[in-house]
């Protein structure tokens, strides 16, 4: 199971305390995550700042400690979230679209330093500096929650920009290479989106969403690069990976089954089985006899 984060706070708002202004989005929450792993969607580009306690991020084989005083810029996109021990995880999220990036960097780029990097050098998670003014402004976000009425929407709107103009400093030139990038309209690849996502049950609205298209466009493009349907595609590519796993991991099958993005072990099994005349304890001892011999 897959959480699209942005979803789950605006549709259950009882689980957090938050703000919201058009598609932008603040909320400070108790993470109520209780399983070791979880897999999480981004809609949007996320700047989390950990309040208290402590979870990993995974993506493409890489880890980042989100522990108390850890400020972040999350891409948009897919991600796993673990939890070691039974520690509690506060943290505040503030949930920014591409095109609120991209205005603000119109609105301020003759006073922003050019960035020098190039955005495919730029993980997914970027782990940022907070100065003291940006620490100052995640202390004084805290009171609007119990503001009565709420703020205004332009309020909002304009801490979202101080905010991240805050950040924008000469030891986050990561961060701002990856904005500049998005306001030069340099979009993901297709293939860069699918193999960075394909092991996530994701729609294919979701899939589009990534790769800045709209559905048809995404479609049309996809096949004529990959030559085929993207859930064809995509099952292709978990059933690789899956085979691989078995051969050369100990991971038991429910974990494969987690890994590579299957509904559950019965689907996983039959389509295994389906396309190598095997199930997947019978492929793995048949990798091992053929080592062996």
């Amino acid at each position: 199971m897959i959480v699209n984060l942005y979803e789950a706070f605006k549709s259950f708002p009882s689980l957090s305390r938050q703000l919201h202004c058009k598609d932008l989005l603040f909320t400070h929450y108790e993470c109520p995550q209780t399983e070791r792993y979880a897999r999480f969607y981004l809609q949007y580009n996320m700047i989390v700042y950990v309040v208290s306690g402590r979870r990993i991020f995974h993506k493409d084989k890489k880890t980042w400690e989100m522990k108390e005083g850890v400020c972040a810029f999350v891409k948009k996109g897919t991600h796993i979230a673990e939890r070691e021990n039974e520690e509690a995880w506060c943290a505040m999220a503030f949930f920014i679209p591409d095109y609120f990036l991209k205005q603000l960097i119109e609105e301020n780029k003759s006073s922003l330093p050019l960035p020098n990097l190039s955005e495919s050098s730029i993980d997914h998670v970027l782990p940022l500096d907070v100065s003291e003014i940006s620490r100052s402004f995640f202390i004084s976000m805290m009171p609007y929650f119990n503001q009565t009425p709420p703020p205004p929407e332009i309020l909002i709107e304009l801490k979202f920009k101080e905010l991240v103009l805050s950040l924008l400093t000469k030891e986050n030139k990561k961060l701002a290479s990856y904005l500049f990038s998005l306001y030069n309209d340099k979009h993901p690849s297709m293939m860069d989106v699918m193999q960075n996502n394909f092991t996530f049950n994701l729609s294919l609205t979701e899939y589009a969403n990534l790769a800045c298209k709209s559905v048809p466009t995404f479609k049309r493009e996809f096949k004529r690069i990959f030559n085929d349907t993207p859930a064809k595609w995509v099952m292709k590519k978990r059933l690789s990976k899956a085979s691989e796993l078995l051969e050369n991991t100990t991971l038991s099958v429910g974990e494969i089954t987690n890994q590579c993005g299957f509904e559950n072990q019965t689907h996983f099994s039959r389509l295994f089985k389906e396309k190598t005349g095997m199930s997947p304890l019978q492929f793995r001892k048949s990798q091992l006899s053929t080592s062996a011999s």
